[in-house]
């Protein structure tokens, strides 16, 4: 399986992103490392007493991401962030 292209992913900065955001108001934003989506969503929503909504079909994914799942490769997290599933 090739991980090479997550790793080259999740290695860019934010940087430009960060920048844009403030330039446009926003007061909060996170990346969806570790926890990923649902963990980092959860804590926003939570923590500004707001709900979200989410499209999967336009979540992109990483390059391999579904090929490392079919062989039964996972995150060390993923049992923490399968818990996340009961807030859906």
């Amino acid at each position: 399986v090739d991980v090479k292209n997550a790793l080259v992913t999740m290695c860019k900065t934010n940087k430009v992103a960060g920048e844009l955001l403030s330039d446009y108001g926003a007061t909060s934003c996170t990346d969806v490392t570790g926890f990923g989506v649902l963990g980092h969503l959860h804590e926003m929503v939570k923590a500004s007493d707001v709900g979200a909504t989410i499209n999967l079909s336009s979540v992109p994914l990483l390059g391999g991401a579904q090929a490392c799942i079919r062989k039964g490769i996972f995150s060390s997290l993923h049992e923490d962030n399968a818990r996340l599933r009961k807030i859906i």
